[in-house]
């Protein structure tokens, strides 16, 4: 016998419509903000309490709780999206063929509606288990104004349960740690058909570390350390003085993400005259497989085999703010959200049918599995 949800579609669909036609770009705070207050209203409206707590410079963030004492599980998302205001006007809300589209749909409002109506469901009860929700406002830039606030709430919780995309329907039980490197490069100037000997190019010694830096990837490990961004010099004639160089960096263990950033640092120039900079650093660390985490993963796929069907595991590329709870040793569990594709991408989709479902295996695992 099919497994009959006791979520609606319709009403998931409601709610994640009005989340994809609020607009909420990350570097928009006074529309981040707008829609966090937007969802804190839909919540309280559903008796769950709920607040909005600033994150300055960036957007509001939205803390949620249902039941009563503390350690439980925390529910985690975030409610910017990498989309400009008026995408809305070139991408619209729309259901085609069973297919939910709209800007940030995927990545990750339907998370958001699925976390609502689970809230909403449990906190009817006379005696609803202890949960907390948390939304960040700024994790598409890297979590900067909001990882005081993530962490310390983490801390206080048993385990965390995020609600970023699936991976064509898998929990992701690891993730990649990231990186940004901003490398500058001073050298001294000279003519270029006059004198080029008396200048110190700095151009000629950011290439010489865009191949230093791309031979530290190693693919045994999956490390993956890519030059992305550079610009260097001003005129045709002139030797440059000055030159500045983008890394990104992605690993899946914390010894490979040290061996990266100790060697980008410790680049030593080809030209002495030219003096070489390295700011920036992993922002994010990998998030690794431990054995409480996997033992989540076990919960939650055999709660989906009982639902009818399988929840696979995978490990991705991209990083989230799970990766932040995970590093601070708290269980974490990513990628609950729904079926879909397209993330930070213009054909972004879910699948309407996926939703009931998905949000019955979240209110199963917040139950404890029964």
């Amino acid at each position: 016998m099919a497994f009959v949800s006791r979520f609606s579609a319709p009403g998931l669909l409601a709610d994640l419509e009005a989340l994809v036609v609020r607009e909420s770009p990350s570097d928009d705070a006074p529309a981040v903000t707008a829609l966090a207050h937007e969802i804190v209203a839909r919540l309280r409206l559903a008796h769950v309490r709920a607040e909005a707590r600033p994150c300055p410079p960036r957007g509001d963030a939205v803390f949620a709780t249902i039941g009563e004492g503390g350690g439980g599980p925390l529910l985690l998302g975030h409610h910017d999206t990498v989309w400009p205001k008026g995408t809305l006007a070139e991408i619209p809300f729309r259901v085609e063929d069973g297919r939910v589209r709209g800007p940030g749909v995927f990545d990750m409002k339907a998370g958001i509606a699925i976390a609502i109506a689970v809230l909403t469901d449990l906190g009817r009860r006379e005696k609803p288990p202890r949960v907390t929700l948390l939304l960040t406002p700024d994790e598409e830039l890297g979590s900067g104004a909001s990882r005081t606030l993530l962490l310390e709430v983490a801390r206080s919780h048993r385990e965390v349960l995020v609600l970023e995309p699936s991976l064509a329907g898998a929990a992701k039980v690891a993730r990649k740690g990231t990186g940004t490197f901003t490398v500058t490069f001073a050298g001294c100037a000279a003519h270029a058909g006059l004198d080029p000997d008396l200048g110190a190019s700095a151009l000629l010694e950011l290439a010489h570390f865009t191949i230093f830096a791309a031979a530290l990837t190693h693919p045994d490990t999956g490390t993956t350390v890519t030059p992305t961004v550079g610009h260097g010099g001003g005129r045709t004639n002139v030797v440059p003085e000055s030159a500045r160089l983008s890394v990104d960096c992605r690993v899946w263990t914390k010894g490979e993400a040290d061996r990266v950033e100790v060697a980008l640092r410790a680049y030593e120039p080809r030209d002495p005259r030219v003096s070489v900079s390295v700011d920036g650093g992993f922002d994010r660390p990998p998030l690794e497989p431990t054995p409480a985490a996997q033992a989540l993963y076990a919960r939650a796929e055999a709660i989906a085999a009982e639902l009818g069907f399988a929840l696979s595991a995978a490990r991705v590329g991209g990083a989230s703010d799970g990766n932040l709870t995970a590093a601070a040793g708290v269980p974490t569990l990513d990628g609950l959200g729904p079926v879909g594709d397209g993330a930070h991408a213009r054909h972004e989709w879910v699948l309407a049918s996926d939703l009931p479902r998905r949000a019955e295996l979240l209110a199963r695992l917040l139950e404890g599995g029964g």
